[in-house]
């Protein structure tokens, strides 16, 4: 690994804690994919899980760290390195279909794709929202911000939602790339939104929990995290917001807020910081650290009920398909672990770091710092 990748990656989360089912929500306009599952970001794939993993199907090299999550669509994986590029890739083959340039030359990509209809929105490091067409990789349009975006774009309602480090948060029409509204907050964005029941979910750099009408952007609520700032994007429960915060002691918190009060529900106390989104399932919140571990925490009491450690630090956001959750580390290894107990089911080995990873149709993709993205299909597929 170039060390100068993680020390940029490093630098952007700090610099932004100092200062990342559509259920209620209309229909989906045509096929779709984003960062952490879904619209609420509960990180819960509907899909067939690895349980006994091949080795990889294929391996797709780029020029550098594959930190993005990948967006799965039909016969077709989307993702972006650190090389500048965001990449579309057969899905059962791993033969690329095109590429293209995204920011300024140099650039490295660290915002996860989303896919929406015909299109893939991602964000640059030059501050710049892109609109592709994701059949050929051309430009539809692009909407300029005055910070970095680095958050994974959410859509909904014929809107792409982002935010950025310039303190503000967009509403970009889909068709025309045209500016619905914005939300100032004053504070970097770094993180992705969640969307349930028509409101946007997003936090900032001052630990500010803001809640906003998805159609016109009307301030409905918000909660502050006292000397915090966001460390990871929210992610909607059972009636409850969850997100990660950095502390000023540089430690790490999961707060648990409730939807109906507004008030916190708990705080739940980590010894390092957490740069990942937490994901819900079967009662259970699951955040990883950069301790290395893998939380399960109890939705209910902000009680932990098990942890499971790996060796390094882990900067991976866990998903889950049926019951197994998926993380990977710093200790170049792609994690399954029993969401119920804690028990590991298998690894697998990367030349790398592991990134956070994508599942569709008993296949993981996952990318490393090895400037690799490997696709892990179930034994016998």
């Amino acid at each position: 690994m170039r060390k100068w990748s993680l020390f940029i990656l490093l630098g952007l989360l700090t610099l932004a804690a100092c200062g990342r089912n559509r259920d209620g929500d209309p229909q989906a306009v045509g096929p779709e994919a984003f960062f952490s599952a879904n619209l609420l970001r509960n990180g819960v794939y509907d899909t067939t899980a690895v349980k006994n993993p091949a080795p990889p199907k294929w391996q797709f090299a780029t020029g550098d760290w594959v930190f993005t999550a990948p967006a799965i669509v039909e016969d077709t994986v989307y993702f972006g390195s650190y090389d500048g590029n965001l990449y579309a890739a057969d899905s059962a083959t791993g033969v690329e279909k095109w590429q293209i340039a995204i920011g300024a030359p140099g650039d490295p990509i660290i915002s996860s794709p989303a896919v929406s209809g015909d299109l893939v929105y991602v964000g640059g490091l030059n501050g710049i929202l892109y609109a592709i067409n994701r059949e050929n990789g051309q430009e539809l349009w692009r909407f300029t911000t005055q910070g970095s975006i680095t958050s994974s774009p959410a859509v909904a309602n014929g809107l792409v939602y982002v935010g950025s480090e310039d303190g503000n948060f967009y509403a970009i029409n889909i068709n025309d790339g045209q500016e619905a509204w914005h939300v100032e907050t004053g504070n970097p964005i770094t993180f992705e939104a969640a969307i349930a029941d028509n409101l946007v979910y997003f936090g900032n750099g001052a630990g500010v929990l803001n809640v906003v009408k998805a159609i016109t952007g009307e301030k409905v609520w918000e909660f502050i995290v006292e000397k915090a700032s966001f460390s990871g994007g929210p992610a909607i429960g059972d009636g409850v917001v969850y997100f990660p915060v950095s502390t000023e002691g540089l430690t790490g918190d999961l707060v648990a807020v409730d939807l109906a009060s507004h008030q916190l529900r708990w705080r739940y106390a980590m010894g390092s910081e957490s740069y990942s989104s937490p994901a819900v399932w079967n009662g259970l919140v699951f955040v990883t650290n950069l301790d290395g571990k893998l939380y399960a925490i109890e939705e209910n009491t902000g009680q932990e009920r098990w942890n499971f450690a790996t060796s390094n630090a882990v900067f991976s956001s866990p998903i889950i398909a049926d019951g197994i959750v998926y993380f990977g580390s710093w200790d170049q290894n792609l994690y399954a672990i029993d969401g119920r107990n804690g028990r590991q089911h298998w690894l697998f080995t990367a030349a790398g770091g592991v990134s956070s990873a994508a599942i569709h149709e008993g296949v993981i993709y996952v990318g490393s710092d090895n400037g690799t993205l490997y696709a892990i299909p179930e034994e016998g597929e």
